[in-house]
């Protein structure tokens, strides 16, 4: 539980910073990425094994590639938070956040610009739609 809740602080902080100035600050997510990696070798999070952890950062990586190969018009940022959610929450669980954040994203998109809120050339921070699917994967 320890987990989760750490995850959720961490993610909450750049969820706000992201929703308000449309930024995610690095410091928090580099200090996250600390904390999971503590908690891994410690045998909280994980298994603590240096191969789960790198392959946990893989949503993270393919985030950073997505960014470079669209131009950024997917943050750099989304990626490292992906990362750190990989680390505290391993990588099923951040898929399942991913997918219910990126699902949550779509109808949040299609809904406002149904009503004519933003229009196609607009962003929405995806940060706090990654904090909506923590939720919703700590629930199930």
């Amino acid at each position: 539980m320890w987990v989760e809740i750490l995850t959720f602080v961490f993610l909450g902080i750049c969820a706000v910073s992201d929703g308000v100035e449309k930024k995610i600050p690095l410091a928090v997510v580099w200090l996250g990425m600390t904390a999971a990696l503590v908690l891994r070798v410690a045998g909280v999070a994980g298994d603590g094994s240096w191969r789960s952890a790198v392959i946990s950062l893989m949503p993270g990586m393919l985030f950073w590639l997505l960014s470079y190969i669209s131009g950024e018009k997917v943050g750099y940022g989304d990626g490292w938070l992906l990362a750190m959610i990989g680390l505290f929450m391993g990588l099923w669980n951040c898929f399942l956040i991913l997918i219910t954040g990126l699902l949550f994203a779509s109808f949040t998109a299609l809904a406002l610009l149904a009503v004519r809120r933003i229009t196609r050339k607009d962003s929405l921070p995806f940060a706090p739609f990654l904090l909506l699917g923590l939720g919703v994967s700590v629930c199930l």
